[in-house]
């Protein structure tokens, strides 16, 4: 059996309420803890996030998910919101939520745009030669699963991936893959929609 630590029971203490949850922590794991009173307000205790404009982390690759746990604490990833809550989380910790969110079902996504669905399933699988973007599965597969140096797309959500793909064009998220901020600048808005609506349908 894993114990939290010391800092875990602390930060989920301060964040998520008080001694009720330490006593809790030492009946399940610190993980499980932290995702139902820490992170389940954003991402929802299993990772299926109802907002749309917060990730789903349910099934997302491990090795990913702890990567940019990691570059949320040492800042190389910015967010005045994720910050302050692994800043007092050990690597150990941070492992720990991220084994937990990978091991969650994740829920189907919902898209929306239906008429976008062919364009965006073209864009994906074959990418655009005329601009120099490359297919999506060469690094998230085919299924959109990913492979654990590269994230899970598959069921993600449409406003969130938007998000991320305008961060990467003007140069404000710079942690991930090099790759990325290339295919970011190189799409028009209409080409980001229909790729994001094709992986949030995706299952």
């Amino acid at each position: 059996m894993t114990y939290p630590t010391a800092k875990f029971l602390a930060a989920v203490a301060l964040l998520g309420g008080g001694l009720s949850l330490v006593s809790a922590a030492l009946a399940e794991s610190p993980a499980a803890t932290a995702a139902a009173n820490v992170c389940a307000g954003c991402h929802g205790a299993d990772g299926n996030s109802v907002a749309t404009t917060f990730p789903k982390l349910a099934g997302q690759q491990n090795k990913y998910l702890l990567r940019e746990l990691m570059d949320y604490k040492s800042g190389k990833r910015v967010s005045e919101i994720m910050a302050p809550l692994v800043a007092d989380l050990s690597e150990s910790d941070l492992a720990e939520l991220a084994a937990y969110y990978a091991k969650q079902k994740p829920a189907p996504g919902v898209a929306g745009a239906s008429a976008l669905m062919k364009a965006g399933k073209n864009l994906y699988l074959k990418g655009n030669s005329k601009t120099d973007v490359p297919s999506c599965d060469g690094c998230h597969e085919e299924n959109g699963n990913g492979d654990g140096k590269f994230p899970r797309v598959a069921g993600q959500h449409v406003d969130y991936v938007l998000d991320q793909f305008r961060l990467y064009a003007a140069g404000k998220r710079t942690n991930g893959a090099r790759v990325m901020q290339a295919v970011a600048e190189r799409m028009s808005e209409q080409e980001a929609r229909a790729v994001a609506e094709y992986m949030a349908s995706m299952p």
